[in-house]
């Protein structure tokens, strides 16, 4: 520490927020992103791993830029998850989405456009989104003539997808006991 001021490595940088070594490297190429520093240890090793970054500054652009990872890093992933849930359009978590629906709202939440229709086939033929909540005859009110899925599967999904957790997002371990077969 030099100055009252902390300093941090990418490394550092990576075991704080827990992201991996590419997410840091697209953090630090951002013109906005704190500046390096040069190395504080005489006989330091060089390049970028030895890079240092004022630590108050890199944890004040990742509050600005990447909100919900600073509260899962200070406040917990509980706090990240229920931020995110905050991003996404209120409903009743009963409410029925089809696929349209669900491929608007993982694509706006993720990128700010909806997922290509076939696009969201696929993952659903490869099993990488939730199995429908609902399907045409399961004998359920109201009936439905495509698979559909309910609100708070979808918002789950979207929360705690694989990837998520270097938004800051924790992934849900319990099964949704509301959904009544």
């Amino acid at each position: 520490m030099a100055g009252g001021r902390s300093f941090v490595t990418r490394q550092d940088i990576r075991a704080k927020y827990g992201v991996g070594a590419n997410v840091v490297t697209g953090w630090i190429a951002r013109p906005d992103f704190p500046a390096a520093e040069a190395p504080q240890a005489a006989g330091a090793s060089r390049g970028r791993e030895a890079e240092q970054f004022d630590e108050a500054a890199v944890d004040n652009w990742v509050l600005s830029h990447e909100n919900q990872l600073w509260l899962a890093t200070h406040e917990g992933e509980e706090a990240a998850r229920e931020a995110a849930l905050r991003q996404l359009p209120q409903g009743n978590p009963g409410d029925l989405l089809d696929l349209d629906d669900f491929r608007t709202l993982l694509g706006d939440f993720n990128r700010g456009k909806p997922i290509a229709r076939g696009t969201m086939q696929s993952y659903r033929s490869r099993g990488q989104i939730p199995v429908a909540d609902r399907r045409e005859g399961d004998g359920l009110r109201p009936e439905v003539y495509e698979d559909m899925w309910l609100r708070r599967t979808v918002y789950n999904f979207i929360v705690d997808q694989p990837g998520m957790g270097g938004r800051g997002v924790g992934r849900a371990t319990k099964k949704d006991p509301d959904i009544a077969r």
